[in-house]
């Protein structure tokens, strides 16, 4: 499955980055390990690990018939 013609796996890579990104600007000093470390204690972390990230997103895209919500066009 692709998403903005990209794989949906790409999400949660796009989201884990983010989270990391948040966590090191609210602490600069932090290394890149420490900023991951931090992020593998948080509840998205607890989230994506336990599978339910990407059952939410598959339950929103059959919903939706597999239509990408921004772009409008259906994924194969």
């Amino acid at each position: 499955m692709k998403s903005n013609n990209k794989p949906y796996v790409l999400l949660v890579a796009e989201l884990i980055y983010s989270k990391i990104c948040e966590i090191k600007k609210k602490s600069p000093e932090l290394s890149n390990i420490s900023a991951i470390e931090t992020f593998i204690g948080t509840e998205t972390y607890k989230k994506i690990s336990s599978g339910k990230f990407h059952e939410e997103l598959i339950s929103k895209l059959s919903k939706n018939n597999f239509i990408e919500l921004k772009t409008k066009k259906k994924n194969t």
